[in-house]
């Protein structure tokens, strides 16, 4: 039996954190009076926060100080959760899309984002429920892009499912994602902004989680055809 596995990711796809996370990276950046321009925070969102300091500190022509890359990542976590617990908006009607998928599918949260921050929110939301397992930075190292993270949830999932064969579909919001899911060999989808010559990158984008249907999943992660999509 097929069991489709939707694996999200919580920025940009739950979550629209874009503006927030990039304030707060720029105000990390601040204190040793770095800017980084647009384009390196374009390049730098896809990426943990750690790995956007870094990107962000390179591109802004600082010298490579692993302490200073923790420190802007404590900095910018602490400004990104100050503005978070004031108001973040959440994809339109969330819930609901959610609950429809669950009905059918396995869903699941894989994210470059932060334990604290993803569960902080989930609850709010009150969709935790829903979405299991949830990982984030902290639980496999490499983080993502890297496959680990796809693939242990995936194994978690396998566990609940014994003997039958899991069709994964990421949902990724940024181009570092889609690369990253299509690297571990799950195919995957896009949603929001991304400008058409990196949407091309993945299976199918939508302009919304709200566009995404059951039937769409099965298609897209290729329930019932033996492994083709």
């Amino acid at each position: 039996m097929d069991v489709p596995v939707v694996l999200l990711e919580f920025e940009g796809v739950i979550a629209e954190t874009g503006a927030l996370r990039r304030r707060a990276l720029l105000d990390a950046l601040a204190v040793e009076a770095l800017v980084p321009d647009d384009d390196a925070l374009d390049r730098a969102l896809g990426h943990t926060t750690e790995q956007a300091v870094r990107i962000l500190r390179r591109a802004a022509g600082a010298p490579d100080d692993e302490t200073a890359v923790e420190l802007g990542r404590l900095r910018a976590e602490r400004h990104f959760a100050a503005r978070a617990g004031k108001g973040l908006a959440l994809q339109p009607g969330l819930r609901e899309t959610l609950e429809r998928l669950a009905s059918q599918m396995r869903l699941a949260v894989v994210t470059r984002a932060s334990r604290r921050e993803v569960e902080f929110v989930l609850d709010l939301a009150g969709v935790t429920g829903l979405l299991r397992p949830v990982i984030t930075v902290e639980d496999v190292a490499p983080a993502k892009p890297e496959r680990g993270p796809w693939l242990a949830a995936l194994a978690r999932v396998g566990q609940l499912f014994p003997g039958q064969t899991l069709k994964p579909l990421a949902v990724e919001d940024h181009v570092i994602g889609v690369r990253g899911a299509r690297a571990a060999g799950i195919p995957v989808l896009a949603v929001g902004a991304l400008p058409a010559h990196e949407a091309v990158e993945a299976d199918a984008w939508i302009e919304r989680l709200a566009d995404l249907t059951p039937d769409r999943v099965r298609t897209l992660s290729g329930v019932g055809t033996g492994g083709r999509r």
